[in-house]
């Protein structure tokens, strides 16, 4: 039996969690193994140390960016940027394949799934970068 290429998904969760179940169903149906944070177990790690530890493994990203740019931690991170655009980051300097899929303006979305003030602004410069 082959082995399982993993794969990384990484997104903003709070608003894409039916997103990222698709990606993560995709993956599977493909024979592919989806690393994902809600699939790590419980521990004291630090989120950025976790989440980077996690895509050293990885042969693919998949990436899903919506109207929200993610979890910025505050000590660790002299950048202050997202964790998801770490992850993005991390994937481009080791030269990994990266999938990215980019919400259209029309598909239907709620209030609550759109950032405001300077998560917003990062937002769009990072989607200036992921369009290049």
């Amino acid at each position: 039996m082959a082995e399982r290429k993993p794969v990384m998904i990484s997104s903003s969760a709070r608003d894409l969690p039916e997103h990222r179940k698709e990606v993560m169903d995709a993956c599977l149906r493909q024979g592919m193994f989806p690393m994902m944070m809600e699939h790590l177990p419980a521990n004291d790690d630090e989120a950025i140390s976790a989440s980077l530890m996690m895509g050293t493994t990885r042969t693919f990203t998949s990436g899903v960016f919506a109207h929200r740019y993610g979890y910025v931690p505050k000590s660790g991170n002299p950048a202050q940027i997202s964790i998801t655009e770490m992850e993005y980051n991390r994937a481009a300097e080791r030269k990994i394949p990266r999938c990215i899929f980019v919400m259209d303006k029309e598909h239907p979305i709620t209030i609550d799934d759109v950032e405001m003030g300077e998560g917003a602004t990062k937002l769009e410069a990072f989607k200036e970068t992921l369009a290049h």
